[in-house]
């Protein structure tokens, strides 16, 4: 199997945990950051696209990176989802 195939499976994998993270009644801290960072760092969600669609600080985002003053659990589904749909648009 080759890399990019590795890395499309890899990314349907984490669109289905986001979107079971979403869809459940509580995010937990360590979850809600660690989505934020993988998709970042790992699948290429663009920070500054990210920030802008939150009107988020350039410290907010590492801030919710690193479990510290992460937003409120109601508006978590919501940048899951969103997050979701910025990569499900983007192209491998």
């Amino acid at each position: 199997m080759s890399p990019s195939n590795v890395k499309s499976l890899e990314k349907e994998a984490f669109l289905r945990r986001l979107a079971t993270l979403a869809a459940a009644q509580n995010i937990s801290d360590s979850d809600f950051a660690d989505s934020v960072y993988t998709a970042l760092t790992r699948f290429g969600l663009d920070e500054t696209a990210f920030r802008a669609g939150f009107g988020l600080s350039k410290g907010a985002v590492d801030r919710w990176t690193t479990l510290k003053n992460l937003p409120q659990p109601t508006v978590r589904p919501h940048v899951l989802t969103w997050i979701a749909a910025q990569l499900s648009d983007k192209a491998e």
